[in-house]
């Protein structure tokens, strides 16, 4: 599995590794628990649940060991998520894997979900549990509007969380039977408010990648081909994307230790290479540190390669 790795944070980083590496869960569990701030926790969770998918059996074990400590059953729930998206992701060996891998990844879903509400439960003043539940159950839902209500439901605790939106941005688009008018307008009204610099803004960068995208997947190839030419060849989406970069940059200072801030960066830098606009890409890689978010970089191949490529 990929690990995101736009961030520069020690304690995160060692905690990452111990956990990843060594199997041991400790210096993770200790740093969630401490971490007050809700960006900083919701950052810290989406970066250690990814390197927990490795380690499901220790986490439910710890988890077990202690059931009234919240962090102990968000992290399990963050690593069960992330699972859950990896194997999606593995999803494409043919018909019967795939009905297995599906399977596979409804049962890890619906234990995120019972983790991750548990940790709620537990701690109901925090909104990180139902930031990951809102992405959690993006890809297997109970009922129409699951994913929709933890989301609100982490907005009401806490109303700018950045993973939590782009979260909500993903179920938003076509494959997940929405449209690009939705997110789109998701990303206009969620954005217009904030100040410069807000990470947030970066969400118009995503919901035109989403665009791209799309149009990447719908079609024969020379349809695909001249839509992706022709998208962010639009003066309408350049001018909404341009006018979003530079609000990110104008407010940097004020937000430059924002945990996902880097990442925000990396989302217009994707958007601006995929573009072929080398000023603009060249001021956000220089924001947006030295190593590769995964999304949205992995939607055109190895975040890694597509990560130094831009930097050529």
């Amino acid at each position: 599995m990929a690990f995101d790795q736009a961030f520069s944070d020690d304690p995160l980083e060692k905690a990452h590794w111990t956990l990843a590496d060594d199997a041991d869960p400790t210096p993770a569990l200790e740093l969630i628990a401490a971490t007050d701030d809700p960006a900083h926790r919701e950052h810290a969770v989406a970066i250690l649940g990814a390197a927990g998918a490795q380690r499901l059996d220790q986490l439910r074990e710890v988890a077990a060991q202690q059931a009234y400590r919240p962090e102990r059953w968000l992290l399990l729930g963050a690593a069960l998520s992330a699972a859950a998206w990896a194997t999606r992701e593995d999803n494409h060996t043919g018909p019967l894997a795939t009905d297995r891998l599906v399977q596979e990844q409804k049962i890890l879903v619906a234990e995120a979900r019972t983790a991750l509400r548990q940790a709620a439960a537990l701690s109901r003043e925090d909104p990180v549990p139902w930031s990951e539940l809102a992405g959690a159950v993006v890809c297997a839902p109970l009922h129409r509007t699951e994913a929709a209500d933890a989301f609100k439901r982490a907005c009401v605790l806490q109303p700018d969380l950045y993973a939590a939106h782009t979260r909500h941005l993903t179920g938003l688009t076509r494959r997940w039977y929405g449209n690009q008018d939705k997110v789109i307008a998701f990303a206009r009204t969620r954005s217009a408010e904030r100040p410069d610099g807000h990470p947030l803004h970066a969400l118009v960068a995503l919901a035109h990648i989403e665009g791209y995208v799309d149009g990447m997947l719908r079609g024969n190839v020379v349809g695909r081909f001249w839509r992706a030419w022709r998208y962010f060849a639009d003066t309408k989406v350049r001018r909404e994307t341009d006018a979003a970069a530079d609000r990110l940059v104008a407010g940097y200072g004020d937000f430059a230790t924002h945990p996902w801030t880097m990442s925000a960066h990396q989302a217009f830098a994707a958007l601006y290479h995929q573009a072929g606009e080398p000023e603009r890409l060249r001021t956000h890689l220089e924001l947006g540190g030295d190593r590769p978010a995964i999304w949205p970089w992995r939607y055109f191949g190895d975040p890694e390669e597509q990560f130094r490529r831009a930097h050529l």
